[in-house]
């Protein structure tokens, strides 16, 4: 028996010993493939035609930003290293669009991204770029988080982050997120989407910063929309690892996510229910929340279980700051090349507001950006009904102990 085999055996049987013995665990905290990442130049761009004075004057009034007008640029189809289930353009803020395919099939449609995003395509091997305002320059970054990204000896690096996370559990690392009791409920944690496995986890680089909950931004991810609720996580990791390890950032942007089964996702370290600054709205990212819908809404219309996860996390997080959803607050501009306000300027905004308002992006997609003044209104109404329950409870509790607690029925 060659050498290879004997490795391949051996990781078979202590794979299979491990999740006989944490099975309880692993059921309630399921393995998901180590998520890998690789990156190539952008190839030679073809220029189509030159800027019109029209579109120079667009994009001087937005600060380079946007994605409007005719096509300036395009790259040849590009054959990626390995297959890949998220691709974008490594560090690059401005707008630029991108479609994919799968061994030689149809492309799909160009979907636009900008402020650093990656898109989800849920498995591709070809990409292509297109611009219609700057150059396109720089590196195509790649995450698959599907687990079959063909690197050689793939299958015992993939049973080996299996082996992993199962020697994680037996140690009692993985603690299942609905028994250890100190969280907010509801949310998926950072352990359950995968950010914490090794390898293939997406850890920060360092400790989160903190900052003021002024207001609440709502964004989209540029994703697939069609996806299904077991890819959700690998969607939420294979972001984390394109900010990180692409755009260099501490973290994945966003403090929280939603998926369009309306499932939360816990975003950036540092905990939920602290003032972490994130790297969701540059300029004001010390005094806002970030949330971010699971999805390309430019056209299509968010999910109602989706936009109910918005509200249930908007509402959550606005009580807990003491920042009512009605009404507006003043935050001072740290500036940026996508800030639409000068650095130390100050802007009015709504405490809930789309990404688009005080930044030159297009997010959180016009079919969303629509729907805002009525999920703030949704917002508002939940944290009344909050407010009401308590004051109801605190008026029982009032009376009990000022009648000499609970009788005995």
């Amino acid at each position: 028996m060659s050498s290879r085999r004997i490795l391949l055996a051996s990781v078979l049987a202590l794979a299979g010993a491990l999740v006989w013995a944490v099975a309880p665990a692993l059921s309630t905290l399921p393995y998901r493939p180590a998520a890998v990442d690789f990156s190539q130049p952008v190839p030679p761009v073809k220029r189509l035609a030159a800027a019109t004075p029209a579109t120079l004057e667009r994009a001087a009034g937005r600060g380079g930003y946007g994605a409007e007008g005719p096509v300036l640029y395009r790259s040849a189809p590009v054959a990626a290293p390995h297959r890949f289930d998220l691709v974008g353009i490594a560090g690059r803020m401005h707008a630029f669009e991108l479609r994919v395919r799968e061994s030689g099939g149809e492309w799909s449609r160009w979907v636009e991204t900008d402020n650093g995003d990656p898109v989800y395509t849920g498995g591709s091997d070809e990409v292509q770029v297109r611009s219609r305002g700057r150059p396109i320059r720089g590196r195509l970054h790649y995450v698959n988080v599907s687990g079959d990204a063909t690197f050689a000896g793939g299958l015992v690096n993939d049973l080996r982050g299996a082996v992993n996370s199962a020697v994680v559990t037996l140690a009692g690392a993985a603690v299942p997120a609905a028994s250890a009791g100190t969280r907010e409920p509801g949310w998926i944690t950072r352990r359950e989407w995968g950010a914490k496995q090794d390898p293939g986890g997406c850890e920060p680089r360092q400790r989160p910063q903190m900052g003021r909950v002024k207001a609440g931004v709502i964004h989209h991810t540029v994703s697939v929309n069609g996806y299904d609720e077991a890819e959700a996580p690998g969607i939420v990791l294979g972001i984390c690892r394109f900010h990180r390890n692409g755009n260099g950032w501490n973290d994945i942007g966003y403090n929280a996510l939603v998926d369009r089964f309306g499932n939360v996702y816990q975003g950036r370290a540092g905990g939920m229910a602290r003032p972490v600054v994130g790297a969701q709205a540059e300029g004001i990212n010390s005094q806002t929340t970030g949330v971010a819908a699971i999805g390309d809404f430019t056209g299509a219309r968010p999910s109602r279980k989706l936009r109910r996860g918005l509200i249930r996390y908007l509402a959550w997080k606005l009580e807990l700051a003491g920042v009512p959803a009605h009404g507006s607050t003043h935050l001072l501009s740290d500036g940026g090349p996508s800030q639409r306000t000068p650095k130390g300027e100050r802007m009015k905004v709504k405490t809930i507001f789309y990404h688009g308002v005080t930044n030159y992006t297009a997010c959180a997609g016009a079919a969303l950006n629509r729907l805002v003044p009525r999920i703030r209104r949704e917002v508002a109404r939940k944290i009344d009904g909050n407010l009401r329950r308590r004051h109801s409870r605190d008026r029982r509790s009032r009376h009990r102990r000022a009648h000499g607690g609970i009788r005995a029925s």
